[in-house]
């Protein structure tokens, strides 16, 4: 048998495999990118940038106020260019046909990983999917499978990830109390974290424990939470906490956090959810892919909370008193659910 028989002929299987295998070298170095203040870089150079690695290494001397290696710069560049994160323009050198010129500018994803005008974007998420507190765990995926009360974030660590009510400091309610200036909210969290909340017109900050009570209100919004939010909204009042609050517990929590919802809310009441919903099939989609992931970050890093299919939330929102649970709408990988009390 031949080395290349041996091997088998399925080249696009075996490169997929390779490629697989150092998928890790993505992330940091686009982390890297991050810390260097390429994406801002780029993304303030417009969309016809045309930059070389001395260029873009000239920009993070300034301002960085330190020097940047433009060669090894180049090499972390390469790689986010080979995933289209941005554009790579290879030209003839004109002192040196064997060294081409590169030069690199944005693309539509490369701009979310630098403020926009709201001073948003998505490069705190992935500096914390990155962050050495989270990386060790994943070290660990395949204990759980060999024995459930096996928690990888515990083993690494030492203890499980606090509670996390969702509240925090209140800036998702802020900016919904900013455009309905009528309706009032609560901010829910643990007290040591409203404590520090934001202070703004109709804005309640409570301290509390969503296993012991919740704030009466018209509406409870928990993004990935709930979050209820209920009639016109001229009026109505809620209470809001953060994002992705359901997924941090096992069903028996969950159905206690919602049962404590139903009881806030009044007869007309609902809880507006807005999480992933695993899809049936594990298909290729982004959306897919970014849910089931997160499922797999949730068992590295809190062993109780898992990402859940339609069907799932339909049997908590039902444990719980909900009469029906309809998903009123879909952006990107994420789905607002709404459970309604009657």
């Amino acid at each position: 048998m031949s080395p290349q028989q041996n091997l088998g002929d399925d080249e696009a299987g075996r490169l997929k495999a390779l490629q697989i295998a150092m998928m890790l070298a993505l992330p940091f170095s686009l982390k890297a990118a991050v810390n260097l203040g390429v994406p801002k870089i780029l993304v303030d150079a417009g969309s016809g940038a045309d930059l070389t690695a001395e260029d873009i290494a000239t920009s993070i001397a300034k301002l960085l106020d330190r020097c940047a290696d433009a060669t090894n710069l180049d090499r972390i560049l390469r790689v986010l260019a080979s995933h289209n994160v941005l554009t790579e323009i290879v030209s003839k050198n004109g002192n040196d046909s064997d060294c081409p010129q590169r030069s690199y500018g944005p693309t539509s994803t490369l701009k979310y990983f630098t403020d926009n005008e709201d001073g948003v974007s998505l490069a705190p998420f992935l500096l914390m999917a990155t962050d050495t507190v989270i990386l060790p765990t994943f070290q660990y995926l395949h204990l759980p499978v060999l024995d459930v009360n096996m928690e990888p974030h515990v083993l690494v660590h030492g203890m499980n990830p606090s509670i996390d009510v969702g509240g925090g400091l209140g800036a998702t309610l802020a900016m919904i109390l900013s455009k309905y200036p009528k309706i009032r909210g609560i901010n829910f969290d643990q007290p040591h974290v409203v404590a520090d909340g934001l202070q703004v017109p109709n804005l309640e900050l409570v301290g509390g424990d969503f296993f012991a009570s919740v704030p009466e209100a018209d509406a409870v919004f928990m993004k990935v939470i709930l979050d209820c939010m209920v009639g016109d909204l001229s009026s109505s009042f809620f209470v809001g906490r953060g994002q992705w609050i359901l997924h941090d517990w096992d069903d028996e929590q969950c159905v206690k956090i919602l049962k404590n919802v139903w009881r806030a809310l009044p007869p007309h009441g609902k809880v507006i959810n807005l999480d992933y919903v695993l899809s049936d099939n594990s298909d290729p989609s982004p959306a897919t892919k970014i849910s089931l992931c997160t499922d797999i970050s949730m068992m590295a890093v809190n062993s109780n909370g898992r990402e859940r299919t339609l069907a799932q939330f339909k049997r908590l929102a039902a444990d719980a008193g909900f009469r029906r649970i309809e998903c009123v709408a879909q952006i990107d990988d994420l789905s607002l659910l709404e459970f309604y009390k009657n």
